[in-house]
């Protein structure tokens, strides 16, 4: 057994593994996916073991996965999420533990050029630096790698890592784990050949994905960031930044000529007389501002962009209109279960909400146009305004008691009392009247 095999398979990498698992797994969107983690949560030394036990015999599977065709806010276009199960997340995350570590792909994370599924990366700092870039340059272009997950070579993805490991063991793993197989492909239909279920594309979804793709693309990194230009990248969206316009549509001529060796493509802002194929694609002088990775990037504010300003409202909308169409007030004074996922309350709506809004604010706190977030506050105000005069016409007709279930609040009369004193209380006191 190898040295990085033999550090994936030891407990304190699986325990950390596991933990930043859980973390993201119990606070998922997906109700099964939280139930699943709780259970595994529960016997957490025990499937710890379980898993070094199998890793250390060579025994361990990657069971198959979930497939899930994510619909694309706004387009008909869907994004294929791999949705792996807790057990095979915890492994990779061990694996990507152990890879971050060797001295190559530390040398490729410290360039900072790349700022998506790195340790120390993030949408603030990529643009912090594309602000650099915006003051710095005259000209930038804009665009987005097609299809990058979906499309990546995954033989030359393993290449990069494997050249650099030569341990059989790991890399059998590594390629086990990169691997995609999925458990409902029936359900998927039509939406099954966007998987990377062959030699081509990587599971977004899986912690691996990132790092390895951002591997493939450093060389590009590199010769973007020379010959008087500047990029920017944040996984498959990147910005060139150059001193005028010819420069920097050379830049794109030699990324799209490297993704070529790929079989990758990006895609090309509009020109006179050709407009672009894709929204994903802009070209223009920086002092007149520009959108990149939801932000509006001018020399005078970074501000949220209006696609992302549009989604958080959208949210709060489908939150109150979740609640306005709940049949939760038909179960009152009945002895069917309710429960917050699927039957929301009043409180648990707002509460819904405002966390809501507070993930957004947090998302693009470093935004420096402040007047559009109190802009954005008064318009969620309103909604919640609406929802609550909606709310009280919905359950005028309700008693008391039963507005104050609906609303989410607790009342002493359903308290599941413990009927054996009522019963011996009852018995005495017939006693005492006898």
């Amino acid at each position: 057994m190898g040295i990085l095999y033999r550090k994936v398979c030891r407990k304190p990498n699986l325990r950390k593994a596991a933990r930043l698992v859980l973390a993201n797994a119990l606070i998922s969107t997906s109700e099964s996916t939280r139930d699943e983690a709780k259970q595994f949560q529960l016997r957490l030394e025990q499937n710890i073991s379980d898993l070094r036990k199998q890793l250390v015999a060579g025994t361990f599977e990657f069971p198959p996965a979930r497939g899930v065709a994510a619909r694309k806010p706004g387009k008909t276009a869907r994004r294929p999420i791999v949705i792996a199960p807790i057990a095979s997340r915890v492994v990779q995350r061990a694996i990507l533990d152990v890879l971050t570590n060797l001295p190559f792909v530390q040398s490729i994370q410290k360039k900072a050029w790349n700022h998506g599924g790195v340790k120390d990366g993030g949408v603030a700092k990529a643009i912090a630096q594309t602000y650099e870039g915006t003051i710095r340059y005259q000209y930038y272009v804009r665009t987005d790698i097609k299809d990058f997950f979906t499309q990546a070579p995954k033989e030359d993805l393993l290449a990069i890592v494997t050249k650099h490991t030569d341990e059989p063991e790991f890399d059998a793993l590594l390629t086990r784990a990169v691997n995609v197989e999925l458990d409902n492909l029936a359900e998927l239909r039509e939406h099954k050949d966007i998987f990377p279920l062959a030699s081509r594309g990587v599971a977004q979804g899986s912690c691996l994905s990132p790092l390895l793709c951002n591997l493939l693309l450093h060389d590009i990194d590199e010769q973007l960031n020379t010959g008087g230009m500047m990029s920017v990248r944040y996984i498959d969206d990147l910005i060139i930044f150059a001193p005028n316009r010819s420069r920097a549509l050379k830049g794109l001529k030699q990324l799209k000529h490297e993704l070529k060796r790929f079989g990758l493509d990006a895609y090309d802002p509009p020109t006179k007389g050709s407009p672009a194929a894709s929204a994903k694609a802009a070209a223009g002088e920086t002092k007149k501002g520009f959108s990149f990775l939801g932000c509006d990037i001018s020399p005078e504010a970074i501000s949220p962009g209006k696609r992302a300003r549009g989604s958080l409202l959208a949210k709060v909308d489908a939150l109150c209109n979740k609640a306005l169409t709940s049949q939760r007030h038909l179960k009152t004074g009945t002895s069917e279960p309710m429960t917050l996922a699927s039957d929301p309350t009043l409180l648990s709506t707002l509460w819904r909400v405002s966390n809501t809004v507070r993930a957004w604010g947090a998302a693009f706190s470093f935004c420096t146009d402040h007047r559009i977030f109190r802009q954005l506050d008064a318009d969620v105000a309103e909604k919640v305004g609406d929802f609550r005069r909606l709310w009280r016409a919905k359950t005028s007709l309700l008693s008391a008691a039963d507005r104050q279930r609906l609303m989410g609040m607790s009342l002493l009369d359903d308290t599941n009392f413990d009927m054996l004193f009522a019963k011996l209380v009852a018995s005495r006191a017939g006693t005492r009247r006898t």
